[in-house]
């Protein structure tokens, strides 16, 4: 049985309204470390960045990364394109990334 490193992000660490798209290992510079693309899941709505209430997402910002807790000694990198939140209190704010564990 061959064990994917997807598989287990999504046992050990499942992200609410997110899915982990595409993880992979790589090798860099300080040695290897693993790679994982996020997205939101189909029909999520954003959290507004300000106030926390959920809206409307129609944007979507450049790709950011984020250091997540390692796994087996090696640093998890996540890649997530941050999205654009119509908030009906305070407007279009980015959204609220620090809710989730994505520092």
């Amino acid at each position: 049985m061959q064990l994917q490193l997807k598989k287990v992000l999504n046992r050990v660490h499942p992200l609410k309204g997110f899915v982990y798209a595409d993880v992979r290992l790589v090798e860099g510079k300080r040695g290897p470390y693993i790679e994982a693309t996020i997205t939101e899941r189909r029909g999520s709505q954003g959290t507004c960045g300000k106030c926390g209430e959920k809206g409307p997402c129609y944007d979507h910002l450049p790709q950011r990364r984020f250091l997540f807790v390692p796994l087996w000694a090696l640093t998890v990198v996540l890649l997530y394109c941050p999205r654009r939140v119509d908030c009906k209190t305070c407007g279009p704010r980015v959204e609220a990334i620090l809710r989730h564990p994505l520092k």
